[in-house]
């Protein structure tokens, strides 16, 4: 059976990656179209695009990302130290999934914005955009392996219990007598393993190797020791599974991505938080609540610990 590795470009899917050897390694980011969110170096929006013109050119170029642009650093860094390609794919920007609802909205429907109850964030934008690049390049039933640590049961139950991870309904088009009709077929395209949890790797274990072997390279003749650069919290910078101190010390790092989900919830369509403070509020207070919050992150000491994702 083909073996796929899913990556998120976390410290512990890059450790699934280097560890467990399979037959492809697959990322998908979140991308967005506005300009103001852009990396400031060309060089890697010029990367991304390769990378993505590859397997995903159906969306255009890429202009930005929702996650930490640490991310691409990361995924170049883990490419060189497997020795082999990564595959990146993508689905539609983030833009475009929340303005597609919102355009019902303004119609009279009701659509609201993603959240612990609500995650067709994940579902179109990484999900959907694995399983199309399965469908189009593979189209035989792989084993997947899904980065959960031995400390992760929680996300191994609801996984489980809450999707059917074997299974993928798409539509599929159809023209009959000149008219055309729409339907839908499932495909049982994936076997789900979580090697990490069935060895009893942890955060400790992941963390130790990362500290002691995060190195690619040679530099001026002189072999040069590199931390991969990961982010220190993974996922979209904006996440609504982060907790209120992180999104305040999020807008203070990356304010550009913060002001636009910021925007997402100007429209209306409720709030990322089920609290439903705003990220502006957040953000105007951010001094105040995210001092310590900033200290943890610089120095290692925080990790997205909601359940809902990780490194």
């Amino acid at each position: 059976m083909i073996k796929v590795n899913s990556i998120s470009g976390g410290k512990t899917s890059s450790y699934l990656a280097v560890h467990y050897p399979a037959d492809y390694n697959v990322f998908s980011l979140v991308c967005l179209d506005d300009v103001r969110c852009a990396p400031t170096d060309k060089a890697i929006i010029d990367y991304v695009n390769g990378k993505l013109e590859k397997y995903a050119s159906t969306y255009g170029e890429f202009i930005a990302t929702a996650e930490d642009d640490a991310t691409i650093y990361a995924m170049m860094d883990l490419e060189q130290i497997l020795g082999s390609e990564i595959t990146w794919v993508r689905g539609k920007s983030f833009d475009s999934v929340i303005n597609e609802r919102y355009a019902r909205v303004l119609l009279g429907n009701r659509f609201r914005l993603p959240s612990w109850a609500r995650r067709y964030c994940t579902t179109e934008m990484k999900m959907e955009p694995i399983f199309m690049w399965w469908f189009q390049n593979i189209g035989v039933k792989v084993e997947m392996r899904i980065g959960f640590r031995f400390d992760e049961f929680g996300r191994m139950e609801r996984f489980f219990n809450n999707s059917d991870p074997t299974n993928y309904k798409i539509p599929v088009s159809q023209s009959l007598l000149g008219k055309k009709l729409m339907r839908h077929e499932t495909f049982n395209w994936r076997y789900v393993s979580m090697p990490l949890i069935k060895n009893g790797i942890t955060q400790d274990v992941t963390t130790k190797y990362w500290n002691e072997n995060g190195y690619i390279g040679v530099d001026n003749l002189f072999t040069r020791r590199r931390q991969i650069k990961f982010p220190t919290i993974s996922n979209c910078v904006g996440c609504f599974h982060k907790d209120e101190e992180t999104i305040a010390a999020e807008s203070i790092l990356n304010p550009p991505k913060i002001n636009w989900f910021s925007e997402q919830e100007d429209k209306g369509m409720g709030t990322w938080f089920d609290s439903r403070k705003t990220y502006r509020e957040i953000s105007a207070d951010a001094k105040d609540i995210a001092k310590e919050r900033l200290y943890e992150i610089k120095n290692g000491l925080h990790t997205c610990d909601s359940g809902g994702c990780t490194d």
